[in-house]
């Protein structure tokens, strides 16, 4: 069975988000180790606890990413839904009343933790470490997002139960092994 370009690109963007994922709960779990963090914990991080970090912050970024610049748009093609030139709030709506994800405000607020850690207080630890530990503490939420799409395309389409799919790396690692 041959590929279509909307499949192709739909499978391309799980793949990149499981990458992301696997990598994520990797420093997470690294993390755990340490975690939560206060003012003067984050001012005595070590080298290998400041690298944990800086992947689980990258990931974390990269997933969010790739979930909403590829795989929400993808999904939506895939169903023939228009996304040209639509503003990301109109595609969650879209995905939300599809009941591809549960509640586009998750999301939205999963984003705006992300943008809020993105940026580190000179001076500030007790505020860096406070976003890092917010953001710590919602991935879960992040990963179960993506785990909803993977379901409603299981559950309503062909594509990942075909062999179309074979070439791909489909699986989600479960968020409970890393923990």
């Amino acid at each position: 069975m041959k590929m279509n370009i909307k499949e192709q690109k739909l499978l391309q963007a799980i793949e990149e988000c499981n990458k992301h994922i696997k990598r994520l709960l990797y420093a997470h779990h690294k993390m755990s180790r340490f975690m939560p963090l206060n003012g003067d914990q984050y001012d005595n991080l070590t080298d290998e606890q400041v690298e944990n970090i800086d992947q689980f912050i990258f990931r974390f970024s990269k997933l969010q990413d790739a979930m909403g610049e590829r795989l929400f748009r993808n999904v939506l093609l895939l169903l023939e839904e228009e996304v040209k030139n639509k503003p990301f709030l109109d595609l969650l709506n879209r995905l939300e009343q599809l009941r591809i994800i549960g509640d586009k405000e998750q999301w939205l607020a999963l984003r705006k933790l992300r943008n809020d850690f993105s940026h580190e207080y000179l001076n500030e630890s007790d505020a860096n470490a406070l976003n890092i530990n917010l953001v710590y503490e919602q991935t879960k939420k992040l990963y179960d997002i993506f785990r909803q799409v993977k379901t409603f395309l299981t559950e309503n389409t062909s594509l990942l139960n075909s062999d179309l799919a074979e070439n791909y790396v489909l699986e989600t690692p479960l968020y409970e092994s890393s923990n």
